[in-house]
């Protein structure tokens, strides 16, 4: 499109500032290929334009019209710099996106989940402690379900009680601290792990299927 200069310029400054360059780069394409329709060279990006994709995208969810509008203003911003005759996005156009509200679990419901975990699956096997320590180190850490089970051994730092959280949102990696008890919970599933014969390699999974690997959320 006429502006594809622009969005190219306007994707690479957002990558310097650490930003998400493939979802960016995915948006920032839809767009491109719509103005390509649209937009003659020379012209400004202007409100009629604006509503034109806006209406466009009324067949896809909530959460994808508000990330692409969101880029869309960002841009708009950008692109006022060269051309004041930009149109310039308000948030009132983006869709209401409902959220349910979360559900709180007791102390008292977690440790019931956590004992009825213990009972999941064959005798003596080491589904039924996995599951259980795997959703007390969910509920005392507030990590995510994805983030919990990529976890390997060489993240499990029991010693100061801390566990890396690598490449997560944004692609940014942090740490996160146990409580003693977690702690002490976590060792007592690794224990259990090696005895029953599972890799101790560092780059191990910490949460492992019957095979191994990875546990899967599915």
């Amino acid at each position: 499109s006429p502006v594809a200069p622009r969005l190219q310029a306007f994707c690479e400054m957002r990558r310097a500032l650490g930003r998400d360059a493939y979802a960016d780069y995915k948006i920032l394409r839809y767009l491109d290929c719509y103005l390509m329709e649209v937009l003659r060279p020379g012209q400004p990006l202007t409100r009629e334009i604006v509503e034109g994709w806006i209406t466009s995208m009324a067949h896809l969810s909530v959460g994808t019209r508000v990330n692409r509008l969101a880029l869309l203003r960002q841009f708009c911003r950008y692109l006022s710099h060269f051309d004041a005759r930009t149109c310039l996005v308000s948030r009132r156009s983006f869709p209401h996106r409902t959220r349910h509200a979360p559900f709180i679990f007791t102390h008292s419901q977690i440790r019931t989940i956590m004992a009825r975990a213990r009972r999941i699956g064959p005798p003596g096997s080491l589904r039924p402690m996995l599951l259980s320590t795997l959703i007390g180190l969910l509920a005392t850490t507030g990590l995510r379900i994805g983030e919990a089970l990529k976890l390997t051994l060489a993240d499990v730092d029991l010693t100061r009680r801390v566990l890396l959280i690598r490449q997560t949102k944004f692609n940014k990696s942090r740490h996160v601290p146990l409580s003693a008890s977690t702690a002490r919970a976590l060792s007592v599933f690794l224990n259990q792990r090696q005895a029953a014969g599972f890799p101790t390699v560092p780059t191990a999974p910490v949460f492992v299927n019957p095979e191994g690997q990875a546990y899967s959320q599915a």
